[in-house]
């Protein structure tokens, strides 16, 4: 025996008699201290931002993301949506036809009519916190458009919830190609609607009348984009012709301000007619012909960038396209759009980032689309599904929605597999028998589990460390572990009392203490230092996790001596006393505890129970130590490990956020029918600081966008949105009298054409940003002055603004293709190639998405997890080397355990896990595990005498039955778990079934063949013999089978 081994047996042994000698003490200072740690509860902050829990400590994502949060604090949410029809299968489904755009119309309307009272939000704000609060910014009454109000000669919007790009609320559909006008649209027709259609696209102006309608001016060339006063004539002619009939209007004066409406408004088929005639003054002199109201030089040549328009494709908008004969678009299946509402959001320590206004909002409008987003809200909503048109949809709310009902869901059948763990645990840790059932054991065992959470919990709260969802695989962990240890010590305990009956219970609970501590000891500390030394990875949820995890497990191993130990110890009183389990006030027979009484399934106790257990696998370890057992063992292992290995390196590194919505869920059915049929590469801005200066920085900007332009990480069929260039093709029109005089270097005819003066430069900008021409940017301008910003279009420079002071920041957007965010890999790739170019074109910009906090995690999950293997590696090494001090033993054992966790993530290529954070903590919980199932084995293998051959069977007959049932539990456990239909428990499902049946197989199964060939005789001594010697029946024993013990 080594020194350590000693050491540690005789503290142990000490230990042992003090528990067995003063049971009820230890257990009500344990009970007392987890009650004082478990005060720390109170102390717990739970981090539920995403950014803060798998974003590496450091990564420049997180600096860009609080960048561009406190730069453009006006984010958005989008609210996605796609619809189908509901009243024919989808080959029969042709979305196009006018009846579904009628009703999603009628949909539409409701969405846009929606209010949000937040003034009773504010009121019920100020109830739940019993105090008034900073959420006054929530009060009013609020809608998607809001109510248009006259502010010092600007119009302004209040209570407007969606998030305006310039002028415009920010929203998409295919009601955008029929104008939104509801005559125009609830009188369309199949010809109406295939003309709209295959003219969108078309389009070089944005035409203000209908162009559904046959004899829409819209489809006259010289309404196309015209150029010159005569063309306007003939465009402004057809189109008043048109509108007589379409449309007639009037204007008339009222409250000192012009109005127009139609003259009738019931027969009015074309709204667009409205805004024509609002341009017939009736107040000042027609305007000359030759001349354009959009023209502020009067020079009868329209501004170039006043016509602009860029008409969605027809294919972001419909699914599935298809035509017949000569026309392009005849069918398609899908309908897609987004309405954008603004994210005006304060920070909840216990909800995370929260505006309920947004969310309210969100929820009504789902229930508009036949989904109740969150059936617990209160007021209770119904909503029926419609009966043309199915909806799916991505809101802002949505994730936490879904992940929420997914883990609410799934808490049952968690609660079930801690449920079958623990009824396993009764059934296999006790008799078949009133005083010996081994219901107070495993209900213990289970106390232990709750006073180590209370305990370990409690104190990372006391220590500050922050909690997150996935720390509640604890609970799973510290079952697993704790049921192990419970069946080691209770075995053990067992052993004793049948062996050496003549004992006391203190000399017992000793014994106990000195055979199974060291046991339990190698695991405990192998997965605590595992876990504690992994807490340094840079990923915070990952060190959270490791830290609980790490201090969990120590505070187990404690109380399954100061508790556990204990139990047994009063049970044995209990017990000799021959009173009933769990009824103890009543008596019964004595009988001793190899011989129960009772029955459950089984007839007698020689065909039931642990006997059955133990004989079954001293049964099969005999045979698989024979030489042909030993060659076929060596065989299988081969193959599987020979599997595995080429899987281990064929596994890649893979996350979508989405993956966490479970399958049924309205989101994940979203996710599918957009990947099928509206798959797009990820939108993101291109994000500039103050400095360098805007103009010193004018050639960098012309950079950034060629590079945008052409390199193949852009998607090129999307425009890249530039206001920089959008200024400078308005700026170098040599009729402007706003540039007329300014000095460009190199000149206006060059492609590079650029400012050559600091004060021409801000003063141009502003006016251009100020006006219509540059109002779609203003939202991607922040000027240095403040007193610059303005929000609607004015023709004058604001009061006390200097836009000589330049620009705070700015930003350009494109979006990614498809292919170069297609996979985890890819995806962070491309956001590490963008970065690095456009650094290097313009110093200080960078490329952001909100998807980008994401991407982090792959570049680095996969080098995490191999350091934190290794540590686990390096850590198991060291503690087996110590604790079973026998380099041909402990060699093979920490062969096994690496080989089953390379050989577990092998499998989980063939079974389609990828690298995540999700499935690293996973496979750490493996580590321990796959320990527990090879050190136990190692253990007694080294306390056992005989042959290498005796040794091993003997190992396996003594210590086996405790690690099958470890093994089965967890088994059993998981088999419930893997109904989930969320992607954290069907990974967590995945990963530990495969560890269970591959650490398992090579605990039981190839340790004890490899240790039969190679771990080496061991002789008999006499201090030895009543600790380690199985008690072996007598018609079972065998020349080759250890001798029975004292």
């Amino acid at each position: 025996m080594g020194k350590i081994d000693e050491v540690l047996e005789n503290g142990f042994e000490k230990i042992g008699k003090a528990v067995g000698t003063h049971p009820a003490k230890f257990i009500t200072a344990s009970v007392i201290v987890s009650a004082m740690l478990g005060y720390g509860f109170s102390k717990l902050e739970s981090e539920t931002r995403p950014e803060r829990q798998w974003v590496a400590k450091g990564a420049l994502a997180l600096e860009h993301s609080e960048y561009v949060a406190n730069t453009w604090p006006g984010a958005s949410r989008f609210n996605l949506f796609t619809a189908t029809c509901a009243d024919v299968s989808l080959d029969d489904c042709n979305i196009l036809d006018p009846k579904y755009i009628a009703r999603f119309h009628e949909i539409n309307q409701r969405i846009m009519n929606i209010t949000i009272d937040g003034d009773e939000i504010v009121a019920d704000l100020d109830a739940a916190h019993k105090k008034t609060g900073s959420w006054s910014q929530f009060a009013g009454q609020w809608t998607f458009s809001g109510k248009a109000v006259d502010k010092n000669g600007t119009v302004s919007f209040d209570g407007r919830k969606c998030f305006s790009f310039g002028p415009f609320c920010g929203k998409s559909s295919v009601l955008d190609v029929f104008r939104d006008d509801e005559n125009v649209i609830m009188n369309l027709d199949t010809a109406g609607v295939q003309q709209a259609v295959n003219f969108w696209e078309d389009q070089e102006g944005m035409c203000p009348l209908s162009i559904a309608t046959a004899n829409s001016p819209c489809m006259d060339d010289n309404c196309q984009k015209y150029n010159t006063g005569a063309e306007r004539s003939a465009c402004r002619s057809l189109a008043t012709t048109y509108c007589s009939t379409a449309c007639p209007t009037t204007t008339f004066i009222y409250q000192g301000e012009e109005v127009t409406v139609p003259v009738d408004v019931e027969t009015c088929m074309d709204r667009g007619c409205i805004q024509l005639g609002a341009l017939q003054s009736i107040t000042t002199a027609a305007p000359d012909p030759a001349m354009l109201n959009t023209d502020p030089n009067a020079t009868g040549n329209a501004p170039e960038s006043a016509f602009e328009f860029a008409p969605s494709p027809m294919k972001t908008m419909v699914g599935s396209l298809s035509g017949e004969g000569n026309v392009k678009y005849t069918k398609g299946k899908f309908l897609q759009g987004y309405w954008v509402i603004n994210k005006d959001e304060l920070y909840c320590p216990e909800a995370g980032n929260a505006d309920p206004v947004a969310d309210e909002w969100e929820r009504l409008a789902l229930c508009e689309l036949g989904i109740d987003a969150d059936p617990r809200a209160t007021p209770k909503l119904e909503c029926p599904k419609d009966d043309l048109l199915e909806f799916n949809g991505l809101f802002g709310r949505s994730f936490g929605d879904e992940f929420g009902a997914a883990i609410r869901g799934d808490i049952a059948k968690l609660s079930s597999s801690y449920f079958v763990i623990i009824i396993y645990l009764g059934i296999m840790i006790g008799k078949r028998d009133a005083i010996h059932s081994g219901i107070t054991l495993s209900v213990s065992a289970v106390l232990i589990v709750g006073l180590t959470i209370a305990s370990s919990f409690g104190l990372m709260g006391l220590a500050g460390v922050p909690n997150s969802n996935l720390n509640q695989n604890l609970y799973f962990l510290i079952l697993g572990l704790g049921v192990d240890d419970a069946f080691v010590l209770s075995s053990e305990f067992v052993r004793h009392t049948t062996m050496n009956p003549e004992l006391s219970i203190e000399q017992r609970a000793a014994l106990t203490a000195k055979t199974g501590g060291i046991s339990v000891l190698i695991t405990s500390a192998t997965d605590a230092l595992a876990f504690l030394v992994g807490s340094s990875t840079v990923l915070p949820a990952l060190g959270w996790f490791c830290t609980y995890a790490g201090t969990a497990i120590i505070f187990c191993f404690i109380f399954q001596l100061t508790v556990f130990l204990p139990v047994l110890a009063l049970n044995a009183r209990r017990a000799e006393a021959n009173r009933r389990d769990c009824i103890c006030c009543c008596k019964t027979h004595p009988r001793a505890i190899d011989d129960p009484q009772g029955c459950c399934l089984c007839c007698t106790p020689k065909v039931c129970g642990d006997d059955m257990l133990r004989r079954g696998l001293k049964f099969a370890a005999t045979q698989a130590t024979t030489p042909p057992g030993q060659a076929i063992t060596i065989l299988i292992f081969t193959i599987v490990a020979a599997v595995g290995l080429f899987g281990s390196t064929q596994v890649y590194k893979d996350f979508k956020l989405e993956w966490f919505i479970p399958d049924s869920s309205y989101v994940n059915e979203f996710f599918n029918i957009n990947s099928e049929h509206f798959a797009s590469g990820t939108q993101f801005n291109v994000n500039m600081r103050e400095t360098p200066d805007v103009f010193e920085a004018q050639s960098n900007m012309r950079d950034v966008f060629e590079y945008l332009n052409t390199t193949s990480l852009v998607n090129r069929d999307v425009a890249v949105n530039s206001w920089y260039e959008e200024f400078m093709e308005w700026a170098v029109n040599p009729d402007l009298a706003e540039t007329a005089t300014a000095v460009f270097n190199p000149p206006r005819s060059d492609p590079r054409a650029a400012f050559g003066d600091r004060t021409a430069f801000y003063t141009a900008l502003h006016w251009w940003y100020r006006n219509t021409q540059g109002s779609r940017y203003r939202n991607n301008m922040k000027w240095a002055d403040s007193d610059c910003q303005v929000d609607g279009t004015t023709q004058d420079l604001p009061a006390g603004c200097d836009p000589t002071e330049g620009l705070k920041a700015h930003r350009f957007s494109a979006e990614y293709t498809l292919a170069s965010t297609d996979l985890g890999t890819n995806r962070y790739d491309t956001m590490t190639a963008s970065r690095e170019a456009i650094a290097e074109k313009y110093p200080g910009a960078f490329p952001f998405s909100r998807d980008f906090l994401y991407w982090e995690e792959v570049g680095i999950i996969d080098h995490e997890l191999v350091r934190n293997l290794l540590v686990c590696g390096a850590v198991i090494i060291v503690i087996v080397a110590a604790l079973v001090p026998v380099p041909r033993i402990a060699v093979w054992v920490i062969f096994c355990i690496i080989l089953s966790v390379v050989e577990t993530l092998g499998y989980m290529y063939f079974w389609g896990v990828t690298i995540s954070g999700v499935s690293t903590i996973y496979i750490l919980i493996c580590v321990g595990l796959a320990v527990d199932y090879a050190a136990h084995i190692a253990h007694m293998f080294k306390e056992s005498s005989g042959s290498s051959r005796e040794r091993a069977i003997a190992a396996v007959e003594r210590i086996g039955p405790c690690t099958f049932n470890a093994v089965f539990s967890t088994f059993l456990a998981v088999i419930v778990v893997g109904f989930s239909d969320s992607y954290v428990f069907r990974i967590f499902f995945q990963v530990l079934f495969l560890v269970v049946i591959l650490a398992g197989a090579h605990g039981l199964w190839l340790l004890p063949v490899i240790l039969s060939l190679v771990g080496g005789a061991k002789e008999h001594t006499s201090t030895a013999v009543e600790n380690v010697k199985p008690a072996i029946d007598a018609e079972s024993s065998s020349p080759e089978e250890p001798a029975r013990g004292a």
